[in-house]
Order: C-alpha cells, then structure tokens, then sequence
C-alpha cells in the first residue's frame, strides 16, 4: 500500500516525521504490552472455553458439526489450531488475537493520515483505538472480532483509493495513491471471514462508493456497460474475490442456518432474545445505543446518558460529512456514508428479525473502525481551528484524559477481559472427582466448556464414542433441513474422559438444555433413565450450576455497576 502521506499545510510546527513514527512505534509497543499483561491470566473465560472446544476437538467432523451453527464462520478455530501445540495455557491461545490487534494500530494511523489528519490528531487518533474499552476487550481473548478489525482497517485504508478523483486526477487535496481494489476486496472478504457481521461494512463502503460515482457520473452511471469495459484486470479480479470470497462464506452461514431449523432455533437467534416485553424496534435501538455507549463509556448507562452519547455521535458525523462534501474530501465522505449506510443496514435488519444483534456488543465490533474514524475527523475539524500551539496542547491533554477516564470508568466496572468460570470450579471439580461413585456423569449445557477447559489444562481428552446408531435415544430432531442428511446431532453428547486417578467416565452433555431444571422433573427423569439403560450404568451423576441471581438482586460479575436495574439496553459484552 502507498504511505505517500499528504502534507498539512499551515500546521503550527507540524510534527517531523522522526517524532511521529517514533510516537507511533512507541504505543504500538504499549498495546502489545497492555495485550502480553491481560494475556497471562491462567483463567479461561466462558466464550474463550467454546473456541478452544472448536479448535481441539477431535474428530474433526465433531468440530464441523457444532461449528456449523456457530455464530462466527470457521477461519479463526483453524488458525488456533497450531496454538494448541505450545500447551494448555489460554496465553497461547489469546496470543494471536493480540498481534492481531498489535499489528491494527500502525494501519489505524495510516488510515487516518491517508484522510488527512494531520500527524498530532493521528496519533491522538491512536491513542483513543489503545486505550478504547472495546478494542481492548477484544484484543485480549480468544475471539475472532481482533481479526475481523484488522482487515476491515486495511479494506478502508485500501478503499479510500477508490473514490472518485478531481478534474486533475487527485482525490482531493495532497497525494493520490494508485487505485487499489485487490487489496480492498481481500481485506473486507477475509474480514467477513471471520466475523459475519463484517458484510455490513462492505456493503456500506460499496453502496457508499457507487452513490458517490454516480453522483460523478451522472447520466452516465445509467449505461453500465460503457464503465464496465473501463476495468481492467486487477479490477475483475478484485470482483471475483470479492464474490467468491463472500458467497463462500453465505453459503457456510447457509448450511448452518439450515442445519439448525426444526424444532430448535438456530444457535446464531437463540443467543439473542427478546426480552418480555419489548418490541422488536426497542430490540433493534437497544443495540445501536448500546454501541454508542460501548464505544463511550465516559456517557453514564442510563437511557439519556445514551441518548445523548449517540445524539452527539450523529451530529458529528454530520458536520464531517458537511464540511468533506464543501472541501470535496472525497474519502471522508467515503468514511461517513459508509458509517451511515452500515448502521442504517444493521437496524434495519434488526427491526426485521434478519440479524438479531440485541444485545451482545461484541457482535457489533465490524462498527468500531467506522465510529471511531467518525470522531477523530470531528476532532480533527476542532483541531484545525486552534491557531495557538498552548490551546492545542491543551486539547491533546484533554483528549487523552477523556479516553483514559472513559477505559478507568469501564474497567472498574467491568474489567477488560472475557468473564471468567470461576465460579464453576465445585461444580467441575465433581465431575472429575475420584471418590464420586459414579461412572456416568450428566451436566447442563452451560457447564460443559468450562468443563472441556478444566479437562483440556489436565491433559484429559475428551472422545466421542457413540453415534444414534449405537442407541441412544433421540427424543426430538434436532433439524429437520435437507442438509441434515449429512450429519445427524442429537440431544445429547457422550463422550469418554478421565477422572483425577485415570479412571474412565462417560459425560453426557446435554445440548437441549442450557440450564437445567432446580428440582425434579418427569422428563429429565424419563432421559436419564433412557440414557442408563442405552449405555448400561446403574446410576448418573447429575451435575448442575447454582441458579443464576434474580433480576434485581446484586451482580457481582459481567455486568456495569452502574447500569441501573431497569435500563433497557445493556452496554457492555
């Protein structure tokens, strides 16, 4: 990619080029080392567990069926693979994602140059992706999102050379680097790679890219023909990438969509349901407000407090979009119709039932390049207007304390990092106890990656053994698409495991139920005889986690202290 940056003109004793790099090289080092800190926590969160599970399993089509309904498309349990051979610690396995994010903030400031922030505000640009709840928490822990952000980074940088040039040929104002759609379609293709939600994005930036050549054209866009024969080869092969690159990941989240209609919803819905009560509308909101005050945890998590987070937000966007069109900044208006085009997508499918988002901030991270770019053009429109070298130092100190208090505020109240199983060592520490008596043990859905993790750090191997053929009882298709012909999951899972003295023990898992019923119940009662019987054991060993605290009641993990209660719409996840 071209580095040919613009130069500023005017800047009050512009920073060289030494003292930028030299600063960017600096707090690149700092996020590996924020990143190498978190990393080295010996506990494995409840969602890092679920990957390692997908990523070591064995067989392999065991990986395959349950990767399938996933709610992320395979690439990043392939690249973990390898990890596992360095050792059950979860250091290794959140490495990846950290040079992931190590290796985003060098291209964040590219990106920000290439949009004509001058170097002070990059760099100031920089210091709010580092030290950005959002950016953190995903960079320490064994998810996808790291990946996903990397390259949606490089498709922006690379799609700014994509839009429409002036009279002389140049984007606007400073340098004019050579087009680059190959590296614009690998970057978003590979991104929607690893998180589906990225092709949100990439439909903004095509949408917002074809909106802002048809203005160019005019009458012109009308006959696509005559444009169409302008492309040359490095643009039909960035097509085909792109194509390719997006429908083989469609037809995955297909597949997989398919494979989990019937009687059970599909794992991609089920983890983001409505509340009682709400609408669909309220649903849709709560996650676009959620966003806001994820990205802004300086904003308190009441209703207004969000509300004017994601008021402020758009009136921003606004003016950046106003002054881009009056100075013709063309990849900046680029940036602010693909932010308004995504999100407009997002809702929409939201309000629909399409994506059902809800909730989980998480999955709304392909957002977090496009917002953030949103507000370090706004501060960049403040900072060019301080004509004195003081008011600009004293709007970098403010800057950098506003993001500080912002990562103090949300780490305080919920601390980066994925929330931890700890409180689900007695329950696992049964179920691989020597002196239980019981050579079957049965556990609720929720139980078992931690369990999977606990017996991953023992070096204890979990097999599948048995299949519907061998007679285990199958109470309900779990899908009834013709896709399950090729692969049949039940209700429940057998696996053989150790327990703490090399004794052999059979662990049901139950996939049905993610939380198993507090007392007794005729039809649990009716499948663990079903299931002693089909395996031939006397007795099963029923293990359960303590209820979850009541609404209302104190949390004291996985959630802002100072939400109230009766907030509609979670912030952080």
């Amino acid at each position: 990619m071209s580095t040919n940056l613009p130069h500023e003109i005017g800047s009050l004793d512009s920073m060289s080029r030494r003292e930028s790099v030299l600063t960017l090289v600096l707090l690149t080092l700092a996020t590996l080392g924020i990143g190498l800190l978190f990393a080295l926590d010996p506990r494995w969160g409840y969602d890092e567990a679920w990957h390692l599970y997908l990523s070591t399993v064995s067989p392999w089509t065991k990986a395959l069926e349950e990767g399938l309904v996933d709610a992320h498309p395979p690439l990043h349990h392939l690249l973990l693979m390898p990890m596992a051979q360095f050792g059950p610690d979860p250091f290794w396995f959140r490495l990846p994602s950290i040079l992931a994010a190590v290796a985003t903030v060098p291209l964040w400031y590219l990106l920000l140059r290439r949009l004509r922030v001058v170097p002070e505000m990059a760099l100031l640009g920089v210091v709010l992706l580092i030290t950005s709840f959002a950016f953190l928490e995903l960079a320490v822990s064994v998810r996808s999102y790291s990946f996903g952000l990397l390259f949606l980074v490089i498709g922006l940088l690379a799609a700014t050379t994509l839009v429409p040039r002036t009279a002389s040929g140049a984007i606007g104002p400073g340098s004019t680097p050579n087009p680059q759609p190959l590296t614009t379609a690998l970057g978003l293709a590979i991104a929607f790679a690893f998180i589906y939600s990225a092709l949100f994005v990439t439909l903004g930036l095509i949408l917002g890219l074809a909106l802002m050549w048809a203005v160019r054209a005019g009458r012109r866009f009308a006959r696509p023909l005559a444009w169409l024969r302008t492309w040359r080869f490095r643009d039909w092969t960035a097509f085909v990438v792109l194509v390719i690159g997006a429908l083989s990941v469609l037809l995955w989240f297909a597949l997989g969509y398919g494979r989990g209609r019937g009687a059970v919803a599909p794992m991609h819905l089920e983890s983001f349901t409505l509340c009682e009560g709400d609408s669909i509308f309220q649903f849709a909101w709560c996650g676009l407000v959620g966003n806001a005050g994820w990205l802004t945890p300086q904003f308190s998590a009441t209703d207004l407090g969000q509300a004017v987070a994601v008021a402020l937000f758009w009136a921003a966007a606004a003016l950046v979009l106003a002054v881009g069109l009056w100075r013709r900044q063309s990849a900046r208006v680029l940036m602010v119709l693909a932010t308004v085009i995504a999100t407009a997508l997002v809702f929409a499918a939201g309000v629909a039932g399409a994506y059902p988002f809800g909730g989980l901030m998480r999955h709304q991270s392909m957002l977090l390049p496009l917002y953030l770019v949103i507000i370090v053009l706004m501060l960049d429109l403040v900072w060019s207007r301080l004509h004195s070298r003081r008011l600009q130092q004293v709007f970098s100190l403010a800057v950098v304390a506003f993001a500080l208090f912002g990562l103090f505020r949300a780490h305080a109240t919920d601390p980066v990092g994925e929330a931890h199983t700890g409180g689900m060592r007695p329950e696992i520490a049964a179920a691989f106890a020597c002196d239980s008596g019981q050579q079957a043990v049965y556990i609720e859905g929720r139980a078992f990656y931690p369990l999977y993790a606990a017996a991953y750090a023992k070096g204890i191997a979990f097999r599948t053994t048995l299949t519907e053929r061998d007679g285990v009882p199958v109470e309900v298709p779990y899908g009834t698409g013709w896709f399950n012909g090729l692969i049949h999951p039940r209700d429940w899972d057998v696996f053989t495991m150790k327990d703490d003295c090399g004794s052999e023990r059979i662990l049901i898992r139950d996939r049905r139920r993610w939380v198993l019923p507090e007392g007794p119940e005729t039809r649990l009662e009716s499948q663990l005889e079903a299931l002693k019987t089909a395996l031939g054991v006397g007795s099963v060993q029923l293990i359960r986690l303590p209820p979850e605290p009541e609404e209302g009641a104190p949390e004291t993990d996985g959630s802002s202290a100072d939400e109230p209660h009766t907030a509609r719409c979670p912030i952080r996840r």
